[in-house]
């Protein structure tokens, strides 16, 4: 399993509380997730985002990964310190690369991806393994399900690639570096 350089994960971590909380600010502001959704994050590093979210949220399932095993570590470690040595059952954490989802296709009612989709190719520049990361999150995500992401680089080919695979950008908000993007697969609405 690939892992971060010790100086890449200090500096992403350092601010993982702060983004972590402008990320869930705009998601409770803007993006319509129903209560009791099947969730996975991507490059959850600290898991930050992932405990606001079950808090505030109340998902049935969330699943936390990141592809470095220290940081699913380091997650475990912070999520057992915040909920008192009990976290949630309804939040895991665990090892995942994005390009080869360990999950069952439509397993998920939201996939969430902060600042991470990029992290899919080795050289962030690079497109090139990107579409294969898409194609996995689109595997695992069920009809009409929502893709919620926060990208600095690829941002309008991610855009172009979704639009191409039937996605609709429902929630769409610019800054001057970074987009935050809900996206809709496409497909018949889920029975009642």
């Amino acid at each position: 399993m690939t892992e971060m350089n010790p100086i890449s994960r200090f500096f992403v971590n350092l601010s993982a509380s702060s983004r972590s909380a402008r990320a869930y600010d705009w998601v409770r502001k803007d993006v319509p997730i129903p209560a009791g959704s099947v969730c996975l994050e991507l490059g959850s590093g600290t898991a930050a985002f992932a405990a606001r979210f079950v808090d505030g949220f109340r998902p049935a399932q969330y699943v936390a990964t990141d592809l470095d095993p220290h940081q699913v570590e380091t997650a475990r470690a912070a999520l057992a310190k915040r909920f008192g040595g009990r976290p949630p059952p309804e939040l895991t954490v665990r090892a995942a690369d994005m390009l080869h989802l360990p999950f069952a296709d439509v397993s998920f009612d939201v996939v969430l991806a902060f600042v991470a989709i990029h992290h899919a190719s080795p050289n962030h520049f690079d497109f090139g393994p990107i579409p294969q990361a898409l194609s996995e999150i689109d595997r695992v995500l069920r009809a009409r399900g929502l893709l919620v992401y926060r990208e600095i680089l690829h941002k309008d080919a991610i855009r172009r690639w979704l639009g191409d695979h039937g996605y609709a950008v429902e929630r769409l908000r610019r800054s001057w570096r970074v987009e935050s993007v809900a996206a809709r697969k496409s497909g018949p609405p889920a029975p009642a």
